[in-house]
Order: C-alpha cells, then sequence, then structure tokens
C-alpha cells in the first residue's frame, strides 16, 4: 500500500496526523507519510482510512 500526500493541495491543518500519528507527520509546514510506518494493524489502517475522508483539500490518496 502507497500513501500519498499531494503536497500542492495539502495546507498544513494536520488533521491527519491527529487522526493517524503513526502515519503522518508535520514537516516544513504539509503533512508526509511516514515511511516506516506499519500499516498492518487494524486500528492504523481504519486511522488512515479516516484521515483520507476528512481531509480538507482531499491531498491524500491511498493506492494498492
Amino acid at each position: 500500500m502507497k500513501i500519498k500526500v499531494d503536497q500542492t493541495k495539502c495546507i498544513g491543518c494536520g488533521v491527519c496526523v491527529d487522526i493517524a500519528e503513526k502515519v503522518f507527520v508535520l514537516k516544513d509546514g504539509t503533512s508526509e507519510p511516514i515511511e516506516s510506518a506499519d500499516l498492518n494493524p487494524f486500528t492504523v489502517l481504519e486511522a488512515l482510512k479516516m484521515a483520507v475522508e476528512v481531509c480538507p483539500t482531499q491531498a491524500i490518496s491511498i493506492k494498492k
């Protein structure tokens, strides 16, 4: 699974970090996926899906 944050859309609001702190980090004013994030635990995967849904600019995408 590949997580992408479109840096041209991200406004750095941090909602994804609040929801999925094990998946995202704020860096230089925008969100970035944590490369070493373990996406296997169910709770982490559910938090990731929620972060995608609530992103105000729809900057997060998941590719399988």
